[in-house]
């Protein structure tokens, strides 16, 4: 029964992702089609978002099993603020290929994994130790990026915002594909510590019974989390929530073990993300709605919801 369940679910995240790759093909802010729109928008946006979605997801999986906390999202670690900070400072320098928002997007994500790093290292008491830190040092980074925004000219502001909104529309094709190689690397990475997942999941006590050192093996998840984390922001801007939803809904279902949680994670995420970008640039058409603000308005009441039913201290959704 739990087998034919599973199965199941896993025809319902293939569906729904290839679902999501047609409609996004397909669908944009124009209803015009010819090979051009295909290739440099439609074919970059769609593995853009298979991209960041499947690894948005997965990010939050191994965050959620790593702190024991069915409420735990990339971004609840602060790295996505750190991103977004890079990001603003990126989009006012002009002419210069190594200090673009995608580089120090990039790099600002890395120094905050440091800085998180660095005060683990001390001493790790309680995961909600950790998600207040980095509640507290996302808005410290985002106080900086409207600060930094604040004092410059504000015709300059725009792709800033739109940054911190979340769009999938910045990568050419080549860079598309080689953030997904790099994402699905980094997935694939973190899915051969499954069994290590199912244990520290758990129990931690049964996980260092069983011979896991749970502190080193949650740093190196941390690692693992920041580095998805920063390579999605570099590509899409600041896209919450998702990381959140998708993992607490497939445990809900019954998915539980991460030897089929996290690839039904990547492909759930996926497509998700690839349907709710679809919506975001038809439902306004010709204008475009960020998709960052549609997940924001679909996740920020379901996160209120898990809130009030999620016992509280419970490891798991």
């Amino acid at each position: 029964m739990i087998n034919e369940r599973v199965k199941s679910i896993g025809v319902a995240a293939m569906m729904i992702f290839l679902g999501g790759v047609l409609l996004s093909l397909r669908v944009g802010a124009t209803a015009e089609y010819d090979e051009q729109i295909f290739l440099l928008l439609r074919l970059p946006r769609t593995i853009s978002a298979i991209a960041v979605g499947g690894g948005l997801a997965v990010a939050g999986t191994l965050i959620q099993a790593s702190l024991g906390n069915p409420l735990a999202d990339p971004y609840t670690i602060g790295i996505a603020s750190a991103a977004a900070l890079g990001a603003v400072l990126g989009s006012l320098i002009k002419g210069h290929p190594l200090l673009g928002a995608s580089v120090l997007a990039f790099a600002f994500s890395i120094g905050g994994l440091l800085l998180l790093t660095a005060w683990l290292r001390r001493s790790f008491r309680h995961s909600t130790e950790v998600l207040l830190a980095g509640v507290v040092t996302g808005f410290f980074f985002t106080s900086l990026a409207a600060l930094v925004m604040a004092l410059n000219d504000p015709a300059a502001w725009s792709s800033s915002v739109v940054w911190l909104m979340g769009s999938l529309g910045r990568l050419s094709l080549a860079q598309a594909v080689a953030v997904l190689g790099v994402i699905l690397i980094i997935v694939a990475v973190g899915w051969m510590h499954w069994k290590p997942l199912d244990l520290i999941a758990v129990d931690e006590v049964s996980a260092e019974s069983a011979g896991v050192d749970v502190a080193m093996f949650r740093k190196r998840l941390f690692i693992v989390v920041a580095l998805i984390t920063a390579i999605c922001v570099s590509a899409s801007g600041v896209i919450g929530f998702l990381g959140l939803l998708v993992p607490h809904v497939l445990r809900r279902l019954g998915i539980r073990g991460h030897y089929l949680l996290i690839p039904f994670a990547f492909l759930a995420g996926g497509g998700f993300l690839l349907v709710s970008d679809a919506f975001a640039r038809t439902v306004a058409r010709p204008s475009e709605i960020p998709v960052g603000v549609i997940l924001a308005i679909i996740g920020a009441p379901s996160f209120l919801y898990m809130a009030r039913t999620i016992a509280p201290g419970s490891r798991q959704p």
